[in-house]
């Protein structure tokens, strides 16, 4: 393969990712090569160019990073060998690409409008061993493992920083690394411009479908002509909070009057004469941003929803993710320690398909985001009740309706500055991603089902917490944070303080 290609070492640190153990305990990968593999069957002429809808400039220049363990103590004989498995792998991949054909071409996203090029020039595959036992990764506390992702070997070492290739990016990046107790670790790479979560995961049973021989049982939708702005668009506001608690809406209309009063003394305090000379705006440093998974049982969730929901209006309804979600977000701001009157805001991502009317099958991006905001002192000192129906509220605003002014939104924008809403300062974002209906554990490719399964998160921003399935079953779900260090340390040590039941 091309030097493009070649195998890379990483720095935790500058990408940054900081990884607070190396589980591979300084191992290197051996016996690693890297090929590309096609669709068996070439995609029709007419879709050779797919442009990419205003809903995948969001996530266009992110990876979506995914892990799963397989142990193959019982199965690796019915294809002879370890290699059998991996060319049983690859073989099936191949005839899942011609179904998924974006995924064997390449993303532009220079000389003309974002757009994958669906020239069949294959998803790249690398295949390498490790000389550890996978019981060492400890995946009930998972840690992130870039040099097991893939990403590394197909020349992305600095991810997220993306890598120049004048051809365009690969859009699906696959690694199966064999483990000397003879399981491996099947990791899955796809751009995230070219297909949101649940594409991917569709993408990844369906793959499965095939290797088992079984019937693929939901056929991909590529009419990406169904997300389109309206004529003329009537862009809504995306950064105005769908929810805003009493506090947080006094705090903003003060600052509003005072930046309209800053305003009227602007002509000279923005004059070159009001600023002293030789003062200069630097940008801050970048945190370092790390991650592990906790798990949450059911018991553990449970409580967390019956505190809120006997403390709240039985006609809210209130969710597991409504509640959930309330407690993570407390736990969130207690681990930061941020001052009681500063205003913390919540990012709620909503998958939209249904909103829309879509194909079940649409294969893209259809996930969108919206604010809630309150501060500190209100949600660290209400109830969690109240906080789930903050949330609740908020979700329960977003439509089919939303979801079109969304769209026109990034259209009007021309894909950029997408989201600019008002600066609360370092700590106060969080965002929560639910992927606990996804078909994790449900990806046999012939030799089983995973005995673990997650996100390997890497370039993920200082907040967002994603909700996984857990291999326990649907009523357990695995919390996975990124986080400066110490306030990741703060977040495990707090995150299973379950707020007791009051009468």
């Amino acid at each position: 393969m091309g030097s493009e290609l070649e195998a890379k070492a990483i720095d935790p640190v500058d990408n940054g990712l900081y990884v607070l153990e190396d589980r591979l305990q300084g191992r290197v990968l051996e016996n690693a090569s890297t090929c590309f593999v096609k669709a068996s069957a070439v995609a029709a002429v007419e879709k050779e160019w797919l442009n990419l809808c205003q809903l995948d400039y969001i996530w266009m220049a992110f990876y979506t990073p995914f892990i799963c363990t397989f142990t193959l103590t019982d199965q690796v004989h019915r294809f002879g060998s370890a290699a059998g498995v991996v060319q049983h792998l690859k073989d099936s991949l191949a005839e899942a690409l011609v179904l998924f054909y974006p995924l064997a071409g390449r993303l532009l996203m220079k000389d003309g409008p974002p757009r994958i090029h669906c020239n069949n020039a294959g998803a790249v595959f690398t295949e390498a061993s490790v000389d550890m036992d996978m019981a060492e990764l400890k995946t009930d506390d998972f840690l992130p493992l870039p040099m097991l992702s893939g990403l590394v070997a197909a020349g992305f070492g600095q991810y997220p920083t993306l890598p120049q290739m004048p051809d365009g990016l690969p859009t699906l990046i696959i690694q199966v690394t064999h483990f000397k107790c003879g399981g491996i670790t099947l990791a899955a790479n796809w751009s995230h411009g070219v297909a949101d979560g649940k594409s991917g995961l569709h993408f990844m049973k369906s793959w499965s479908e095939i290797a088992r021989g079984a019937q693929v049982s939901l056929l991909p939708s590529h009419q990406r002509d169904l997300l389109k702005p309206r004529d003329p668009p009537i862009p809504g506001s995306l950064v105005e909070p769908s929810a805003v608690s009493p506090d947080a809406q006094a705090i903003s209309s003060k600052m509003k009057a005072e930046k309209k009063d800053q305003e009227s003394k602007a002509s000279t305090e923005n004059s070159p004469e009001a600023k002293p000379e030789g003062e200069s705006q630097t940008e801050e440093k970048k945190p370092q941003i790390a991650s592990r998974t906790t798990e949450f049982t059911k018991e553990e969730i449970t409580a967390i929803r019956k505190t809120a929901t006997d403390h709240s209006n039985p006609e809210t309804h209130l969710t597991r993710a409504d509640c959930l979600s309330a407690h993570i977000w407390r736990t969130m701001t207690q681990a930061r320690n941020r001052p009681n009157d500063a205003r913390v805001r919540l990012w709620i991502l909503i998958e939209g398909r249904k909103k829309l009317n879509f194909p079940p099958g649409y294969f893209g991006n259809v996930v969108a985001m919206t604010p809630v905001i309150t501060t500190v002192n209100e949600l660290l000192n209400c109830h969690v009740g109240d906080a789930a129906a903050l949330i609740h509220t908020g979700i329960a605003s977003i439509t089919g309706e939303w979801f079109q002014g969304f769209v026109d939104f990034v259209h009007a924008s021309g894909g950029k500055d997408m989201f600019a809403p008002e600066p609360l300062g370092p700590g106060s974002e969080t965002g929560v991603s639910y992927l606990v209906r996804f078909p994790y554990y449900e990806l046999d490719f012939g030799f089983g089902i995973p005995a673990f399964a997650t996100r390997n998160t890497m370039g993920a921003w200082d907040g967002l917490v994603f909700v996984l399935p857990s291999s326990r079953g649907a009523d357990h779900m695995v919390v996975m944070p990124n986080l400066q260090p110490e306030e990741l340390s703060n977040f495990i040590a707090m995150a299973h303080d379950i707020p007791e039941t009051k009468s």
